[in-house]
């Protein structure tokens, strides 16, 4: 019984991975692109700035979900910073959260 609850929380963690990791990619996206726009003699406005913000705050807290899914630190959510280099490092990180289906 203790098993199966373990096993719906951390489903449950990598759902809401999954919830915040893409509208924050997406976000990054539009807010790069948004930077990318502006004339070199302008300064760049607040409004894409803050959209690169929340989209990098998005991609943190959906990081950090998905390795508390593996049964990881929520500390690991800073491999945000490192772009695909962090998908790729979350997604080789040994699975510690004693679910059978997931080792």
């Amino acid at each position: 019984m203790g098993n199966e609850q373990e096993t719906g929380m951390i489903k449950r963690y990598n759902n809401l991975s999954l919830l915040l990791f893409i509208p924050g990619l997406v976000l990054q996206v539009a807010g790069c692109v948004l930077i990318g726009d502006h004339n070199q003699a302008e300064a760049v406005g607040a409004v894409p700035i803050a959209v690169l913000a929340c989209g990098t705050l998005l991609a943190i807290l959906g990081f950090s979900y998905y390795a508390m899914a593996k049964g990881r630190s929520r500390a690991w959510g800073f491999a945000a910073f490192l772009g695909m280099l962090g998908v790729l490092l979350l997604s080789t990180l040994k699975d510690r959260s004693g679910d059978p289906w997931n080792t």
